[in-house]
Parts: C-alpha cells; sequence; structure tokens
C-alpha cells in the first residue's frame, strides 16, 4: 500500500504540487494531476544529495540549505536553482500568516501535539526561526516566527494536545 505526502515546490519562482509515496523500498512520484511514477531514488552525503531514475534517465541533485525557511541551493544536473520544499501543512501556515500579514500571533493550523519549544518569553527571533514542533497526523511539522521580534508570551508546553486555531506563542514585531 502506497504512503503518500503531498509538497509544494517552487522551484526559480514557479509552483508546484507533487506528491511522494512508498511502499517498503519502492519510491513514487506524482507532479501536478499527472501520473504517479515508479523512481529510484538514493540519499547520498547524508542527505547533502540524491541520485534519481525518472522514466530512466539519471539525475543528481546536490542541496545546500540557505535558511529556516526550507530554502535550499540546488543544482539540478549541474544547473544550479533556487529551490524551497515545504510539506503540504507549513504551505498552509505560509498562507495563513500572509493572511496575518505582520501579525506575532502562531496559531495551530491542526489539532496536534506539541512535541519541542524552541524558544522562550523575552528571546529575539528572527523571521523563519524555528518556534515549535507540532505532531499532527503522526508527522513533526517545525512552525516558524511569522516576523522578527521579541517573544512575548509562549502558551504551550511540550505534551500539550492544541485545538485548530489554539493561540500558541505571540511575538512583539521589532521596530
Amino acid at each position: 500500500m502506497w504512503l503518500k505526502k503531498k509538497y509544494i515546490l517552487n522551484i526559480a519562482g514557479e509552483q508546484f504540487t507533487t506528491t511522494l509515496a512508498r511502499d517498503g523500498d519502492k519510491v513514487a512520484l506524482q507532479v501536478e494531476d499527472g501520473e504517479l511514477k515508479e523512481i529510484d531514488a538514493e540519499i547520498l552525503h547524508g542527505g547533502g544529495a540524491l541520485s534519481l531514475r525518472i522514466d530512466g534517465k539519471m539525475h543528481l541533485v546536490d542541496l545546500t540549505s540557505r535558511d529556516a525557511a526550507s530554502t535550499v541551493a540546488a543544482s539540478v544536473d549541474g544547473k544550479s536553482v533556487d529551490l524551497t520544499v515545504m510539506d503540504e501543512l507549513k504551505a498552509l501556515a505560509l498562507e495563513s500568516a500572509g493572511e496575518l500579514a505582520g501579525s506575532g500571533t502562531v496559531n495551530a493550523e491542526i489539532p496536534g501535539v506539541v512535541i519541542e519549544i524552541s524558544v522562550s518569553e523575552g528571546q529575539e527571533v528572527t523571521e523563519g526561526d524555528p518556534l515549535l514542533i507540532l505532531e499532527a497526523m503522526k508527522m513533526q511539522n517545525e512552525i516558524s516566527a511569522p516576523i522578527t521580534g521579541k517573544v512575548t508570551k509562549v502558551l504551550v508546553a511540550a505534551g500539550d494536545s492544541v485545538a485548530t486555531d489554539e493561540l500558541l506563542i505571540e511575538i512583539e514585531a521589532a521596530e
């Protein structure tokens, strides 16, 4: 049985919805509404590179992390591209953050359990810094600071169950 997870890829400013599926050692990929195709994928250099065989053609992807916002410098077959990879929950959170433009409130997008808190009250944070890890639907999701500023309230602790839209952290914007 295929276990599937959706990702949003932003490649050089163009956005794609992809589905990565696993069934034991088998891996398959679907881009947009295309066909789910089995691929050969091997992680190399401790996750710093991928070897992919798609439709019989080999591709080498080198990855270098740039920031906490999931942006990586990628080289695909020797050609450099800007790449941002987000799971569906993070993409939804960023979309919601855009609606709250400039807001320092961090709410739970879906119900889950707080696994880890990475900040404390009074701590300075930069937009994109990790704030906490929320486990939802058996997946751990890093929740990042929507703005640069100072953490004024941490309303949850590790182990807390949270509901959708529950306030987790408040940040006062830097001047």
